[in-house]
């Protein structure tokens, strides 16, 4: 295989320096471009269409959030890692799907884990659930579904451009899923966990979630919100990524 192609943006020299340096003792991976700038990384990216962005968040000129967010668009299957002294931006590097979150002086170790989880993901065969439904077999990502609707003994498949009717069980479906990603929200929901976008309360009994790319909706019992804050948390620190 290859190496993996690394692009950095770091607006701090001698920390730039570090981090190329770290990743560059990682087998397999090479940085191709380190820059102080957002607008200088975005200049080149389709030219050298990195698997892996480093970025940190205060950049001068356009942030590291907003550099990301056009990352995400162009290159929808680019790892992004955030390395930042600023935690207040966890929700949004969670909603960018950021593979991790790590926060400054730079943690090494957790940073190497992360880059060898990204070089294992993607060194591996993609998997890919294949579901029956009542027109034959859809065919789908894990990462591309929003949520898991239960109706009956059926199910109900929301994903960003496509929703249609499986007729596995959820309970079928949770079994082939990371449970790092996924949580059963209720009995009738099972959410990914990286592509919500709100959460707010409808009763006294359960809480309505909304996602990033899909107009549809689940519900979160208060029985199980303390479990579903952990799993998000976890999530949000770059423990959960498959």
């Amino acid at each position: 295989m290859m190496a993996l192609k690394v692009a950095v943006t770091e607006d701090d020299s001698l920390f730039r320096k570090e981090l190329v340096e770290q990743i560059s003792s990682v087998p397999g991976l090479e940085v191709h471009y380190s820059t102080d700038s957002g607008e200088d990384l975005l200049r080149v990216l389709d030219k050298i269409s990195p698997e892996i962005v480093v970025l940190d968040i205060s950049l001068p000129g356009i942030s590291g959030i907003d550099v990301a967010k056009t990352v995400r668009q162009k290159l929808p299957h680019t790892e992004i890692i955030f390395v930042t002294a600023h935690e207040d931006y966890i929700k949004e590097a969670v909603k960018l799907y950021a593979t991790d979150y790590i926060s400054k002086p730079l943690d090494t170790a957790r940073l190497k884990q992360t880059l060898n989880r990204i070089k294992q993901n993607l060194s591996s065969p993609e998997k890919l659930l294949e579901l029956k439904t009542g027109k034959g077999i859809q065919v789908t990502r894990p990462q591309d579904i929003c949520v898991v609707e239960a109706i009956k003994k059926k199910t109900i498949i929301h994903t960003a451009t496509k929703t249609f009717t499986s007729d596995h069980s959820i309970m079928e479906i949770e079994a082939q899923l990371d449970q790092g990603m996924f949580y059963r929200t209720s009995r009738s929901y099972l959410v990914n966990l990286s592509k919500i976008k709100a959460i707010k309360p409808v009763s006294r009994t359960s809480f309505e979630i909304l996602f990033v790319d899909k107009d549809c909706k689940a519900y979160l019992s208060k029985s199980v919100y303390t479990g579903f804050r952990s799993k998000l948390k976890k999530l949000s620190a770059g423990g959960g990524q498959p």
